[in-house]
């Protein structure tokens, strides 16, 4: 084995083995975002109405298009407090502790992480997917496709739906992932870490 949690975590979501230079472009400012997501907007318009005047439209813009990296907003850090005090709070619970079935810690989790910020949850969840299984969706059937025994399971109070079937250390890959791309601090994953281990 030899793998760490954060090395497989990577694998799985293809990412390269030195994460942190894959991860530069998420540290822009505010308004170097904004801008970048307004300019983006923008010529999105120009793009839909130059293919609505032209027959054919140009195969080399969609290629520019879908080789760009997407723009991610980072949290401010008031909004990443919160979610990490919630998250606390929901773990120090007298619920939680006596919680002995790691499904229903791991909805308990993705739900708190999803009601405190439900964009920032959106985000961290469409790029988190296995090799052949995708892992949250906003529909039971789009969780079934890639098998049967899944066991898709709603996320309390939300939209969203997540499989089930899978061991306490996926589980926790899956939270570890959502939790990275929200960027909550590292110490608050490893205090969920420890619910999620196999004694």
């Amino acid at each position: 084995m030899g793998e760490s949690a954060s090395d497989i975590l990577r694998r799985l979501l293809n990412l390269p083995a030195n994460s942190s230079n894959t991860l530069d472009f998420v540290s822009f400012d505010n308004t170097i975002n904004e801008s970048a997501v307004k300019s983006n907007n923008i010529l999105t318009k120009e793009t839909k109405s130059e293919n609505v005047s032209q027959t054919q439209p140009e195969p080399t813009s969609k290629t520019v298009e879908s080789s760009a990296p997407k723009t991610v907003k980072k949290q401010s850090e008031t909004a990443i407090n919160q979610i990490a005090d919630k998250v606390r709070a929901l773990l120090s619970s007298s619920e939680f502790q006596e919680e002995n079935k790691a499904v229903v810690r791991f909805l308990a989790i993705l739900r708190v992480l999803y009601r405190t910020n439900p964009e920032s949850f959106a985000q961290a969840t469409e790029s988190l997917q296995g090799r052949t299984r995708v892992y949250f969706a906003r529909d039971e059937a789009t969780l079934l496709m890639a098998g049967n025994h899944t066991k898709p399971k709603q996320i309390p109070d939300t939209p969203y739906w997540v499989i089930t079937n899978t061991n306490s250390g996926r589980k926790m890959l899956m939270l570890e992932g959502a939790m990275q791309s929200m960027d909550l601090p590292e110490d608050l994953i490893n205090e969920v870490r420890t619910y999620f281990v196999s004694n």
